[in-house]
This record gives C-alpha cells, sequence and structure tokens, in this order.
C-alpha cells in the first residue's frame, strides 16, 4: 500500500527535510496593451480580407476558364454542322441530283436533240438606250429636266449590299 505524503506547502507548514521547495509562480501579465490589440486585430482581419479576395478572382479566373472552354466547344460543333450543312447543300443543289429529282419525282422527260427551242428575246428601244446610257457612267436627264447623279447616285445602294455581302463572305472564309 502506498501512503500519500502530506505537502507542507498546503498547510503552511515548514518543507520536509527531502523536499525542494519550488519557486512561485509569478501572476501572468494581464493582457497587451490597447494599441497592440487593435494592431493585432487590424492585421488579421487585413489577412482574412485579403484572403477572401484571393480566392474570390481565383474562382472567377476558374469560372471564365469554364465558359470559354465550353463556348470554344460549342464553336467547334456549329462549324462542324455548318460544313455538313454546306456539304448537303452543294450535294442537294447539284445538277445531277436536280436532274434525277425532276425525272424520278416529276416524271419530267429529258428532250431530245430535235426537241430544243431558242427563243430570242427582243428589248424595247426605250429600254435599250437607258442601258447604253447607264453603261457609259454618264449623267441621264429625267422627264422633268432635272440631272441624276450618274450611276454613283443610282447604284449607291446596290454597291452598299455587295459591300456587306463581301463582308459577309469575308468573315465566313475567315471563321
Amino acid at each position: 500500500m502506498i501512503v500519500a505524503r502530506e505537502k507542507a506547502q498546503h498547510y503552511s507548514l515548514p518543507a520536509l527535510p527531502g523536499e525542494k521547495k519550488r519557486p512561485r509562480r509569478l501572476p501572468a501579465r494581464g493582457s497587451l496593451a490597447i494599441k497592440e490589440q487593435l494592431a493585432l486585430t487590424g492585421l488579421v482581419i487585413l489577412f482574412f480580407c485579403s484572403s477572401v479576395f484571393i480566392a474570390f478572382y481565383y474562382a472567377q479566373v476558374l469560372a471564365t476558364g469554364y465558359r470559354l472552354n465550353s463556348a470554344e466547344t460549342e464553336l467547334a460543333m456549329l462549324r462542324k454542322e455548318s460544313d455538313d450543312l454546306y456539304t448537303k447543300v452543294n450535294q442537294i443543289s447539284s445538277l445531277e441530283n436536280v436532274e434525277a429529282l425532276a425525272v424520278s419525282r416529276l416524271g419530267m422527260v429529258k428532250p431530245g436533240n430535235d426537241q430544243i427551242i431558242l427563243v430570242q428575246t427582243t428589248v424595247p428601244a426605250e429600254q435599250a438606250a437607258n442601258t447604253v446610257i447607264a453603261a457609259a457612267g454618264s449623267e441621264s436627264v429625267m422627264e422633268d429636266g432635272r440631272h441624276t447623279g450618274g450611276e454613283h447616285e443610282r447604284n449607291w445602294v446596290i454597291r452598299a449590299f455587295v459591300k456587306m455581302v463581301g463582308q459577309l463572305e469575308a468573315s465566313i472564309n475567315a471563321g
């Protein structure tokens, strides 16, 4: 059986001869000064805010990368579909296909060499005169005596349309 020894310090008794006297602990310093507390709190808040800021922008980069990848995948699918449709349009609109459809579905018959009739068209004199004037590019006189600006004024819509179609073709060929 083990006997517990009494500790003399608890009872304000003198220490036993074989025991060492332990030094008393000094009371801990109360707390930091107010300035130090505010500085430490400010640093913790600054660290937290910068961490949140970095995490937010990292998430934005990841989301943008995902959207970019999705758009590239969709673009590749649309290009493939566009190429397939372009091939199908070319195939359907080929002269051989049109002829085969006309013979098979519509019941048409290919004409023989003796069944071909050539038709000549006649252009009225007034229309021919306007064509000659337009081809020359000179000013024309309207019925009420006013001068038009020539081909430049009459064809600005056509030129704008041709320019727009050219830009569309260029963007299709480039993309």
